[in-house]
């Protein structure tokens, strides 16, 4: 069993499916478990990630792990991708093709943090704008948000600490069926509900926050937010095969992603590689000091530079319902760990990959 260590992820609560689900299963809406994270540890560092890798990657290593892995949580179907400077350096499948899309759940979070900041770069917003000052931007989406929402800044939602809830009310603006599969309603429900106004303090993991980042992609693109990012975050890296389609295409910004995990490899290469602005310095972005979040992802301090990570989860308590997961992983020199699976696993399971992974980086 690999030593435990305090560091507890949030796992990603986000639902999705496409064309490698076509095996008749039928996904609903999650019921993910989430603990509080504590990163009380993270500090800012007065460097930034070296600039050189390490001379060989720990492929062996990582595959050893994963597989071992494995068979502590019983997982029958994975596969794992490991990259560094764009190359794919090792893939593997059991049961699963390293190379076929499945749903990313909450890996997609990064992605849309990402596409928003390359349409922010190139307007007069910026990671600290309110969307108050974004009014002729929310006014394409035919969108005014309640007054106690216009005071919240971009930040705010990239790094959970909105107030927003884990689960929205719902109130008399939505249906009660209808407010977590599509990220228009969801963006809807969480600005124009007063319950869910400053309902919570500090951070609160809330799909939500990424709904409303993904509606603003929409927004400032003119076009659809899985066309724009495909285009301008997916298409760069060479991830040429990711796209949001399907079913759960409408969960868009913060589940709707269908990736291999070697193309969300070839993603994370490109997007968290050390020269990146973003990776050289995450406080001048959308970072929560307080815990490590931001950009939809985990950051922690490792050796002379930073590592970041995300986990995402689909968990069902009907057995007719799938159960599947995702992890990724990018360290100081850039290199990238991408796993998928097909189970329902406790906390434990992603802070055990987080321990694996992180000792061979």
């Amino acid at each position: 069993m690999y030593r435990k260590v305090v560091f507890l992820m949030m796992i990603g609560g986000a639902f999705a499916i496409g064309q490698a689900l076509a095996l008749g299963v039928t996904i609903g809406p999650s019921k993910p478990a989430f603990e509080a994270p504590d990163h009380s540890q993270f500090v800012a560092l007065p460097v930034v990630q070296r600039s050189d890798p390490k001379p060989v990657v720990a492929l062996d290593s990582f595959e050893s792990a994963w597989r071992d892995w494995m068979g502590i949580y019983g997982i029958t179907s994975s596969s794992i991708a490991i990259g560094r400077d764009g190359d794919i350096l090792r893939s593997r499948g059991a049961k699963r093709a390293p190379s076929t899309s499945f749903p990313m759940a909450s890996l997609s979070k990064s992605i849309t943090a990402h596409c928003l900041n390359t349409f922010l770069e190139d307007s007069p917003y910026d990671w600290n704008s309110t969307l108050g000052e974004m009014q002729p931007v929310l006014s394409k989406l035919n969108l005014t948000p309640g007054a106690a929402m216009l005071q919240k800044s971009l930040t705010e939602f990239a790094t959970h600490t909105s107030g927003l809830p884990m689960r929205l009310v719902q109130g008399k603006t939505s249906l009660q069926n209808k407010h977590l599969d599509s990220q228009i309603s969801m963006t809807r429900t969480a600005l124009k509900v007063p319950a869910n106004f400053n309902a919570e303090s500090g951070y609160t993991y809330s799909n939500a926050n990424y709904a409303i980042l993904g509606s603003l992609v929409g927004a400032m693109s003119g076009g659809s937010y899985g066309e724009v990012c495909k285009t301008r975050i997916m298409d760069p890296a060479n991830a040429l095969n990711a796209n949001v389609s399907g079913r759960m295409a409408k969960t868009a910004g913060y589940g709707g992603w269908l990736v291999s995990v070697e193309d969300y490899a070839r993603y994370a290469m490109h997007w968290f590689a050390p020269d990146v602005p973003w990776v050289k310095d995450p406080y001048s972005f959308a970072l929560d000091p307080d815990t490590g979040y931001g950009m939809g992802a985990w950051v922690s301090n490792h050796n002379d530079g930073y590592l970041f990570s995300h986990g995402g989860s689909w968990k069902h308590a009907d057995h007719r319902r799938a159960n599947l997961g995702s992890y990724m992983m990018v360290g100081p020199d850039g290199t990238a760990i991408v796993v998928s699976w097909d189970s329902k696993l406790p906390s434990e399971a992603y802070r055990d990959l987080f321990t694996a992974f992180s000792q061979h980086l």
